[in-house]
């Protein structure tokens, strides 16, 4: 995974974007020892005691640290701790803690030890990415708990200076939001994916992060001069006097450019013609709505629920409808399109008994398990239907393939909305519903039902798989994964056409959409609504600024003439070049 050159360069995996240049801070936690001592069994009662209250000083803890996070960076961020606050709480773990030291007469560390390392062993075995993560959150408690019961001190970044590059194994999410921003100018970890909460959270505190970089905190010592890359996943190590000179005007030009998009963020994205286009975000976990609103978004054209189902049970309905009025109503009156449930069996393995499957891709996923479950289905309905009361909701169905799926989901919506008017509670009736286009037979019969909803959205990503029968994450074809071809592109022209006919809203939320190199291609195929990541939203503006949609439909229809998806490429490159002159890409 990590490569090293003789400079001492690191590469990893970017999870937050930007430059950054300080001195090392090498962070190395104490791991607390777990005594094997036992219990005399008239101490059982006083060691049950003594574990109860570090439980309680923990909670106290942890809930200091939600009340910093939330005055300082949010209600949305602070939400991460509340999953850390359950499972201190949980009666099963506490059970089953207090049963260790009473039958068997453990210590309460290694009863608590014992019962934590059952749990992480059954997220271990989940495939999911995100959940896999969420050990990470046990661990936060696990070192929180051990670490009082040895009646140690929690260790805290606290003594850090200015300029400060924190390098570790390891973050754990506590850790991870006590870094002083104003101090801390990059993070570099051995491990960790794009996905964990350490990641989430250097993202909205806009720290420039580069994870799994193998031993890297093993061979720097504190002091020593760093620079991190988050854009290309790059870590220097005692940088020579070039790269160190080439990265600091490269950390000018990006200080610059905040500044410049910052002072433009509120300009609105029309073209040199006066079209205008809706710029929306992209949403994963709630933490990313402020972003959102910092950077101008019109709305949410993407919101994912998935994380909501990744924990070690179903939410319930009121667990859904909090998270989802919560975001509609800090939208308000911009609408929030909110998917449905999608995710692959595989995902869910935990909580639905599902049996491996060869091929996830094409197998039991998304819409499908919906219809099979209608109680989970109808659960989340519920919970949407409710939501759109405190502003706009847009329900989208992922993965849809045929007409059939459709009825059979507005079928267990109209129950959904049934049963709520039979309970009294209030919903929106009107609450419009879309499906994601990113099945190749959605996009041909695009002109069959375009008519049938009140919203289509272009899951690029999805549909380029599917079109090109190429699975991103398989490294020895990933290379043949091309969202530009043209065959990708014509799909989406169909789909743009039959939506402009029908008088049916059509917008994009797959990565293209962020792409400032397609911005005018997708203006110019009849695209103008574009949800997208945050960060990107500036960029992507200054093009739409820069351009007239008369010229976005010369480029459009040069590119479905072309004949592979280099081509396309090649021609953006040099049309963008063209109305940006500053523009190259691979700056963002």
């Amino acid at each position: 995974m990590t490569t090293t050159t003789p400079q001492s360069g690191y590469t990893g995996i970017c999870v937050s974007p930007g430059i950054g240049i300080g001195r090392a801070f090498v962070y190395r936690k104490g791991t607390p020892a777990i005594t094997r001592r036992r219990v005399a069994g008239h101490q059982v009662a006083v060691e049950v005691e003594r574990f109860r209250n570090t439980l309680h000083q923990a909670g106290d803890e942890i809930r200091r640290i939600r009340r910093m996070v939330a005055s300082e960076q949010g209600e949305e961020l602070a939400q991460i701790f509340d999953a850390q606050l359950a499972m201190l709480q949980d009666p099963g773990i506490k059970e089953k803690t207090e049963a260790l030291v009473g039958d068997k007469l453990y210590s309460a560390e290694r009863a608590y030890a014992q019962t934590l390392a059952e749990l992480k062993a059954s997220f271990g075995n989940i495939e999911n990415a995100y959940l896999r993560e969420r050990v990470h959150d046990i661990d936060d408690i696990e070192n929180q708990v051990l670490m009082r019961l040895a009646g140690a001190e929690v260790q805290a970044l606290h003594a850090l200076r200015a300029n400060t590059i924190v390098i570790a194994h390891d973050l754990l999410p506590s850790e991870m939001v006590r870094l002083e921003r104003r101090q801390v100018k990059g993070v570099v970890l051995d491990i960790g994916g794009a996905t964990s909460h350490a990641a989430i959270i250097a993202r909205s505190l806009r720290l420039p992060t580069v994870t799994g970089v193998g031993d890297c905190s093993r061979q720097v010592s504190s002091g020593d001069l760093v620079v991190v890359d988050g854009n290309e996943g790059r870590v220097h190590l005692r940088p020579d006097h070039e790269t160190e000179r080439r990265y600091r005007s490269q950390l000018r030009r990006q200080l610059r450019r905040v500044r410049d998009l910052d002072a433009r963020r509120d300009l609105p994205a029309v073209t040199r013609d006066g079209l205008e286009i809706t710029l929306m975000a992209n949403v994963d976990v709630p933490t990313e709505v402020q972003l959102a609103l910092d950077y101008g978004a019109r709305g949410v054209g993407m919101y994912r629920t998935e994380f909501l189902y990744l924990n070690y049970r179903l939410p319930s309905e009121e667990e859904q409808f909090k998270v989802y009025a919560d975001i509609v109503e800090s939208w308000a009156p911009h609408p929030v399109v909110i998917r449905t449930l999608d995710l692959g069996g595989d995902k869910l393995s935990h909580v639905l008994d599902t049996p491996p499957e060869a091929n996830p891709f094409l197998g039991w996923r998304g819409i499908r398990i919906c219809l099979d479950t209608p109680e989970l289905f109808k659960t989340q309905l519920r919970a949407l239907l409710r939501a759109g009361a405190c502003g706009e909701v847009q329900i989208l169905l992922p993965m849809i393939s045929n007409l059939d799926e459709l009825q059979r989901a507005r079928a267990l919506l109209e129950e959904a909305k049934y049963e709520l008017r039979a309970e009294g509670r209030s919903f929106a009736e009107d609450c419009k519903l879309g499906i994601m286009v990113e099945v190749p037979s959605m996009a041909l019969m695009a002109d069959r039902f375009a008519s049938e909803v009140d919203l289509l959205s272009l899951g690029t990503n999805d549909l380029t798989q599917y079109t090109l029968a190429v699975d991103r994450g398989t490294s020895k074809v990933a290379g043949l994964y091309e969202p530009y071809h043209p065959a990708v592109l014509r799909l989406a022209k169909m789909v743009c056409d039959s939506g402009r006919r029908a008088g049916t809203a059509v917008s994009i939320c797959g990565e293209m959409a962020g792409d400032p190199l397609a911005t005018a291609l997708l203006i110019g195929l009849g695209l103008e609504r574009l949800s997208l990541s945050p960060g990107l939203i500036p960029e992507v503006k200054e093009v739409i600024r820069a351009i007239s949609a008369a010229q976005a439909r010369e480029v459009a229809v040069a590119c479905l003439e072309m004949r592979t998806g280099k081509e396309v490429r090649q021609h953006l490159e040099d049309v963008v070049g063209k109305y940006l002159p500053f523009w190259h890409h691979g700056h963002h």
